[in-house]
């Protein structure tokens, strides 16, 4: 990096301008023409106009940043060894737009500044932290790539202007810590008191963040020489860092550069950025993981998923005889190592940490934090970010789940302690309503098996759901396989009478096409069908069972898939009755159900008490599922019938 000359504040607020150097002059007209954008009355909108004084405070910090130090080429924007410009806040992309109009040579205007729709708008705005958690992912991302591929190919910072108030979040401060923790020191953010922030406020946040780990400097937002040094000093840290931009003395207004030094080959951020962008794809062309490494940033499936999945599959079937589902999709995270990055919370490790892949990235029980991380993994793009934690810490999740749904990226979560197995902790620890809001977030797939088998074939289809982020919920305790008596089911998840697969979300365990009934369950629930669909079979009723283990999924299948899997009218015959089986809330289930169907589930919190006890107290077993049915079709139960119900029970 060149030297650049360093003066005292006063020469820069108060000195002639020959005293400064010819770069320094530079970048201090190019803020001076940045605020000149930031005022011009046909830019503004109603969030710049309330956070003026902000912009104007960052103004000369960002510009230095742009001009001197920030790897970014405005021809090629998303090229993958950039360095990562977050601005998470709405109020803040005045800025950012000031910053592409001095850098782009020919700067389309007409471009709306909106994630997804320009190149240079690295994340979504969305609520306060959000952004700085996201950061600290796409940190943690370039460590993985760096070690997996080298400095050579992976070299880039993470910059993020963030506001006051993203300070005071508790997802910021969740990731805060976990940065300090993993020491990623290619992280910086740029704030700066809002103008009506109390300071007493302002510098406990501070005190917070260095309290976790990272190096906080103060610098005079008015004095570049003083901003060049915390800047220098940024690329030395050794920890991640907070640079506090603070209002010192006057704010100076130098005259405007010309026209050819603001914009296009003038541009110092567009010279560096073209020349470290051709150095770049010179040592990529070289590289011996070229072709991985290009798969990787084009986000495409792993090899494995086609070529070796169904081996690895039946191999781990046939090696291990439980029916456990959380370790199945545990073990599946051994299968995938080499291509997943793993944030794991302590509250899904017990009694299977050492299922988790070594190395992973424990991230404690902060899981907001860890979810935000995981976003800002998926963001940066390269890596395939998994999280493992418990079902019921996903509302602690939902606020930063929501932003990967919303962005459309690719996340994998692991949710286990699924349903009514941790009974005796309360009802605290039981989800209710989980399944349905998440069931209800756009672009999100809810994933929940009833098997190894079917967890096997769940990992293969959230891998390849192409809408966003995916969801396994899995169960903690063994359950008998539904699939087949004797436990040597295909791997397709289908019964010798079944229909479909459980990578089409939804699928006929065993049952005949003229059947009376169709048994609709999920995971655990599915056992208590299958048990059910013998009791009625006793008492002359026809009944299939269906695992329907992800709405999205099955919902994408053809209308006719569809129907034949959960019966419908055929030869003037009346279409059977639907009976859908959850150990949770029965919100969206009318979905598949219909108007005449009968949900068995749960309509309050859970209660302390063993598993057996609570699925009793709710009336989730197969007797009380048989007396429903058999009480809607007008059935009579025979004295033969309920002897043998009584010998199966």
């Amino acid at each position: 990096m060149a030297t650049h000359t360093i003066l005292a504040p006063s020469a820069v607020q108060d000195g002639p301008q020959a005293a400064l150097s010819a770069q320094d002059a530079l970048v201090i007209r190019l803020a001076t023409a940045a605020r000149a954008l930031l005022d011009d009355p046909a830019a503004q909108d109603a969030a710049q106009s309330h956070n003026a004084t902000e912009l104007h405070q960052l103004c000369l910090v960002v510009t230095a940043l742009w001009c001197r130090v920030l790897r970014y080429d405005p021809a090629t924007p998303d090229w993958p060894d950039r360095d990562r410009f977050i601005v998470p806040s709405q109020a803040m992309l005045p800025l950012l737009r000031a910053m592409l109009l001095l850098s782009t040579p020919e700067p389309d205007t007409t471009l709306p500044l909106d994630f997804g729709l320009h190149p240079a708008v690295e994340i979504a705005p969305g609520p306060a932290g959000q952004g700085i958690a996201s950061a600290v992912g796409m940190a943690l991302a370039e460590e993985i790539l760096a070690a997996r591929h080298g400095r050579s190919l992976v070299n880039h910072r993470t910059w993020v202007l963030a506001r006051d108030s993203d300070l005071l979040t508790g997802i910021a401060l969740e990731a805060a810590q976990l940065a300090g923790r993993f020491g990623l020191n290619r992280l910086a953010v740029l704030v700066c008191p809002a103008p009506r922030t109390d300071p007493t406020d302002f510098s406990d946040s501070l005190a917070r963040f260095g309290a976790s780990g990272w190096s906080v400097r103060r610098v005079n937002a008015h004095s570049l020489p003083a901003i060049t040094a915390a800047l220098n000093a940024t690329l030395r840290a050794r920890k991640p860092t907070l640079l506090a931009c603070l209002p010192d003395g006057p704010n100076p207004h130098p005259p405007m550069p010309a026209e050819e030094e603001q914009t296009g080959p003038w541009s110092p951020t567009a010279r560096r950025g073209a020349s470290a962008r051709r150095s770049w794809l010179r040592r990529l062309t070289r590289h011996r993981a070229r072709t991985q490494f290009e798969r990787e940033q084009a986000g495409l499936a792993p090899p494995l998923l086609s070529e070796d999945w169904p081996r690895l599959w039946r191999h781990d079937l046939r090696g291990n005889s439980s029916q456990h589902v959380a370790l199945a999709g545990l073990r599946t995270l051994q299968i995938l190592r080499p291509e997943l990055a793993v944030l794991a919370a302590a509250s899904s490790t017990s009694g299977s940490a050492h299922d988790i892949p070594d190395p992973h990235w424990p991230c404690g029980l902060q899981e907001h934090g860890m979810a935000g991380m995981l976003g800002g993994m998926a963001l940066h793009g390269g890596v395939l970010a998994c999280g493992v934690a418990g079902m019921i810490t996903i509302d602690r999740m939902r606020p930063a789940l929501r932003m990967t749904a919303l962005m459309r990226r690719k996340v994998l979560y692991l949710l286990t302690n699924d349903g009514l197995a941790l009974s005796d902790g309360g009802g605290g620890w039981q989800p209710v309503e989980q399944l349905a809001s998440l069931r209800a977030m756009p672009h999100l797939a809810v994933f929940r098996p009833a098997s190894a088998q079917e967890t096997f074939a769940c990992w293969q289809a959230a891998l390849l759901w192409p809408e966003g982020p995916a969801l396994l919920v899995l169960c903690p305790h063994d359950m008998p396989d539904p699939t087949a008596p004797d436990g040597n089911s295909p791997p397709s998840g289908t019964g010798a009478s079944g229909f479909g697969s459980a990578t089409h979300g939804g699928y006929v365990l065993s049952g005949t096409r003229n059947r009376l009934v169709t048994l609709i369950a999920s995971g655990p629930e599915v056992a208590v069908a299958t048990a059910a669909a013998r009791l009625l079979a006793v008492q002359g009723i026809r009944a299939a069972v269906v695992s329907i283990c992800c709405w999205e999924v099955f919902a994408r299948q053809t209308e006719a898939y569809r129907a034949t899997v959960l019966g419908s009218t055929q030869n003037d015959t009346p279409s059977p009755l639907r009976v859908g089986i959850e150990a949770a809330s029965s919100f969206g289930w009318e979905r598949w159900l219909g108007a005449d169907g009968i949900f068995i589930g749960m309509d309050d919190f859970g209660i302390s008490a063993p598993a057996n006890a609570v699925y009793e107290r709710f009336g989730i077993t197969a007797k009380a599922v048989c007396g429903r049915v058999m009480e809607r079709l007008g059935v009579v139960a025979t004295e033969q019938g309920s002897a043998q119900e009584a010998d199966l029970s």
